[in-house]
């Protein structure tokens, strides 16, 4: 369920970076043919092509890491514990990357990305918890027919 939710979470801010790189491309193209005559301007289009190239990169790691959550959601029917380590694995670097989310961009982002980031944390840390608890691993060693 949480690979669901996860998933689901990673594809909502997937669409939100397409926004964000939408919103980048028209600053960029307001610059329009005037942006070598003025240093300002300049500036701004450099700034909007920097944001327009981080939404994209967050735009195809969302999408990347929400095909992945699903895929590993759809196998946990069939088990085994080798899905039961990559579900772990998975959880492990959604903890690292949220860590790192926050350390470095906490005091400057945007609250959404703050919140965006213990979400991902969160979601990282009950990934690992289920499945090094008893019932998970019970669930992935059962007998299959």
């Amino acid at each position: 369920m949480v690979l669901f939710l996860l998933a689901g979470f990673l594809v909502v801010l997937g669409l939100a970076a397409l926004a964000q790189a939408e919103a980048a491309q028209s600053a960029l193209d307001a610059y329009g043919e005037s942006w070598w005559s003025r240093a300002p301007a300049v500036e701004g289009a450099k700034q909007a092509a920097v944001r327009m190239a981080f939404a994209q990169s967050g735009m195809v790691q969302g999408v990347i890491h929400a095909a992945l959550a699903l895929v590993l959601a759809a196998r946990f029917g069939k088990g085994g514990n080798a899905l039961r380590i990559g579900t772990i694995v998975y959880g492990a670097w959604h903890c690292v990357v949220g860590t790192f989310t926050l350390g470095l961009t906490a005091g400057v982002a945007p609250t959404a990305i703050v919140m965006a980031a213990v979400v991902e944390l969160a979601a990282g840390v009950l990934l690992i918890v289920f499945m090094v608890q008893r019932d998970g691993v019970a669930w992935f060693s059962r007998p299959r027919h």
